[in-house]
């Protein structure tokens, strides 16, 4: 399984345009893209970059699909002509290719979308680690043997671009919590992480109306 994540910065970044770019996605970019058979897996925004950043995350089964997805982007049917309308309120947009790392089981985020439905969690975050360079295995060990214990729903890594780069995603605010002092359990976590990815960055995420991940 690959991920999609289709990044928008809106213009004006307003909850006025925030409102008119969900509206254009639950009318027309998500019936579209149902008729294709593709999987929007969580749909978000945050103010870590810019002020009401729109997230989409879709699931492709194959490279193969997603082509074929890039394909009818730029076609004339409703996908390509739902997709300009999201576009046309954003005066940025990017677009990152991610697949699983394979320390989080794929089961992970399948239970989570389930859990999420039944009772929303109404927050969730990236951790982005920054791994040292050669160190990507001991990575996935050390997270493949904790992340059982950790509200972890996916860990994600670049198809192509930063082969360092690790995007976890979590169930709730992990970057939160008040300040307080540095323990015992804070340095068994802390110590052999950041031996092993000595840089990280949390971005909180707020789910909107039509994400399946709530």
């Amino acid at each position: 399984m690959i991920y999609l994540r289709q990044i928008f910065n809106l213009h004006p970044a307003s909850p006025r345009t925030r409102d008119a770019f969900c509206q254009i996605t639950e009318e027309r970019f998500l019936p579209a893209l149902n008729d294709r058979g593709t999987r929007l897996i969580a749909a978000w925004f945050s103010h870590a970059e810019w002020f009401s950043q729109i997230e989409h995350v879709l699931a492709f089964e194959s490279l193969a699909d997603f082509e074929q997805y890039r394909a009818e982007l730029v076609g004339t049917g409703g996908l390509a002509g739902s997709f300009k309308e999201l576009a046309a309120l954003a005066f940025e947009r990017r677009e990152e290719l991610v697949e699983d790392l394979g320390a989080i089981p794929t089961s992970a985020l399948e239970s989570g979308l389930q859990d999420c439905a039944a009772s929303p969690a109404g927050v969730f975050s990236y951790a982005i680690l920054e791994v040292s360079p050669g160190r990507m295995a001991a990575f996935r060990a050390l997270l493949e043997m904790a992340g059982g214990s950790l509200p972890i729903l996916a860990c994600w890594t670049d198809v192509a671009g930063n082969p360092d780069r690790v995007i976890d995603l979590w169930k709730g605010d992990p970057g939160g919590a008040a300040f307080a002092p540095s323990n015992e359990m804070t340095d068994a976590f802390f110590a052999p992480l950041r031996e092993i990815a000595p840089r990280e960055r949390l971005i909180r995420l707020h789910p909107l109306p039509y994400s399946p991940l709530q």
